[in-house]
């Protein structure tokens, strides 16, 4: 598989799943626009696919809860390569929180600002030019957006609007050539607990807990991810779209075991 002479736009690429796909892409010698709030993450990830794809890595620092600044992203990556091919929306924060939290309120507007509002703004804003392309997104959902785990009641709300508006944005931009998919991993080791306040001594609790449950005694990796999100925006899932792929080891059949 390659993605020689394709523009990959990526967000949230400074750390975490983001970085884990951006290298991915690199690898795949993807022609690159990165995207991150934090211009220190996204330079060193930049920097890591620069050395792999030895190619140059257009970086852009965006908060992308601001409509401006995903148009932004928008309009001077298509200045630089010309194109998009593909959009992984991947940038998304966690809080923790339920109905009878005080802090509630806010942690919803923290979360869907991110995780949600500007992958709507974003897919409104590139569309037409991914319909020039015919290329496709690929948004980072989790499978929290399917059943109930833990405490973290709107990070769950907003993943489970994030999957039905991936199948209603694939169902409309279809006749335009453009398709729209989704990854849904469960548990996967990366830096989101620990931007979240954990310690790594509560993270790695956490993790190894998730490989005692999960059906396969295992959870699965970045780099797996990446490799799904690759192959959904391939040629080779040229007939895919409006899916939401759960990759979880397993762990959502346990919830739907009567």
């Amino acid at each position: 598989m390659s993605f020689l002479n394709q523009v990959v736009l990526v967000t949230g690429a400074g750390s975490g799943l983001g970085e884990a796909i951006a290298l991915h892409f690199a690898k795949l010698s993807a022609r690159l626009s990165l995207v991150d709030v934090d211009s220190k993450s996204l330079n060193k990830s930049a920097d890591n696919c620069e050395k792999v794809s030895k190619a140059k890595v257009f970086r852009i620092t965006a908060d992308l809860t601001k409509l401006e600044d995903v148009q932004n992203v928008v309009e001077i990556t298509k200045k630089q390569y010309g194109k998009i091919d593909v959009v992984v929306n991947c940038a998304g924060i966690c809080r923790s929180g339920g109905i009878l939290d005080s802090g509630l309120m806010d942690s919803y507007d923290a979360i869907v600002s991110i995780n949600l509002r500007a992958i709507v703004a974003m897919t409104s804003t590139v569309a037409p030019i991914l319909a020039e392309s015919k290329g496709n997104i690929v948004n980072i959902s989790s499978v929290l957006g399917n059943i109930h785990a833990g405490n973290t009641l709107m990070y769950n709300t907003v993943k489970a609007g994030l999957s039905y508006f991936t199948k209603s944005a694939a169902l409309e931009l279809a006749p335009e050539g453009v398709r729209v998919n989704a990854v849904l991993p469960g548990s996967t080791r990366t830096n989101l607990l620990k931007n979240f306040g954990r310690s790594q001594a509560e993270s790695d609790a956490f993790f190894k807990y998730c490989e005692k449950i999960t059906p396969l005694k295992r959870i699965v990796t970045p780099e797996e991810v990446a490799s799904t999100v690759a192959f959904l925006a391939s040629e080779k899932a040229a007939g895919i779209t409006g899916v939401n792929y759960v990759m979880d080891a397993g762990l959502s059949l346990r919830a739907e075991k009567p």
